[in-house]
């Protein structure tokens, strides 16, 4: 099968084009770094061309791995392009702002997938990840040329406005609370607090280092793109802010009854020593001394 990796001299679409080569399928790459795109693609002998229409038009599946807000762009780019029942995936993060051009994809003629990779460029290949799945008009078909394209992968189906839910949650929340942490971390005496520092904050300071790899254009998405997130945000400083006033004031008992009430929450659907194991599991796997 001809492969076209739009984007594909980014991490995520180098991780997708070495995917793709290993399978044996043909690969073609255009982004708009060319000079790197003609590096990486001659790294895999595969080919670099310089528009995204002449990517598309020879592929039989085109992967789009551009910023969120550059996927209507290109769909409107390559749309006229594509040949007869031509699948074309993407791999947002965030989906709201890319559903309208992937159902053009459908009213074309071609076969839209709608994929989040539920991992980052650092796993180096998808084969035995998740992947979130969003229908775009049929979805009982298009999880399975999902499977057909990711056979080792978990394919996950999950509707739009859930996806992008969730997503406030796990990626709008936690890289927020982690860009504030490393943006903190940056003025202190980084190698002291790593060698006093016990062993919740390494583990949260490898957190925040892996959130700061991310593009800043992702990472601006992520907050700015998906139209859930301020909500879990605002939703999030309510909280800190009851919480700095009870620090403050030093009101120890209305902190405790705060804790508690979050703790027995919490359990009523995770087992926390588990996760406190895991927490040690991992940093024994880190390395016993502090460096990682």
């Amino acid at each position: 099968m001809r492969v076209a990796i739009i984007g594909g001299a980014g991490r995520m679409g180098r991780l997708f084009a070495r995917y793709f080569i290993q399978r044996g399928d043909e690969v073609v790459i255009s982004d708009v770094n060319w000079e790197e795109a003609v590096r990486f693609a001659g790294s895999l002998n595969a080919e670099a061309v310089q528009s995204n229409s002449e990517a598309a038009g020879s592929s039989e599946l085109i992967v789009i791995c551009t910023p969120v807000m550059d996927v209507p762009k290109v769909v409107d780019e390559i749309i006229h392009d594509l040949s007869e029942s031509a699948i074309v995936m993407e791999i947002s993060s965030i989906k709201s702002p890319v559903i309208s051009a992937m159902r053009m994809v459908a009213e074309a003629g071609g076969r839209p997938l709608s994929i989040h990779p539920l991992f980052g460029p650092g796993a180096g290949d998808p084969s035995g990840e998740r992947m979130a799945l969003i229908p775009i008009s049929d979805e009982k078909y298009e999880v399975e040329l999902a499977r057909s394209i990711f056979p080792n992968a978990s394919i996950i189906p999950v509707d739009l406005e859930r996806h992008d839910r969730i997503m406030a949650f796990a990626l709008s929340l936690t890289h927020l609370i982690n860009v504030v942490f490393a943006s903190m971390i940056a003025e202190e005496n980084i190698a002291e607090l790593k060698r006093i520092g016990g062993k919740t904050f390494r583990m949260q300071l490898l957190l925040c280092e892996s959130v700061m790899m991310e593009s800043p254009d992702l990472s601006a998405a992520i907050q700015m793109n998906n139209p859930f997130a301020i909500e879990y945000l605002e939703r999030f400083a309510s909280k800190y802010d009851r919480l700095l006033k009870y620090i403050r004031g030093k009101r120890k008992g209305e902190f405790i009854k705060f804790h508690h009430e979050v703790y027995s929450a919490l359990s009523r659907h995770e087992d926390l020593s588990d996760s406190y194991r895991a927490m040690y599991r991992a940093l024994r796997a880190i390395g016993n001394d502090g460096e990682y």
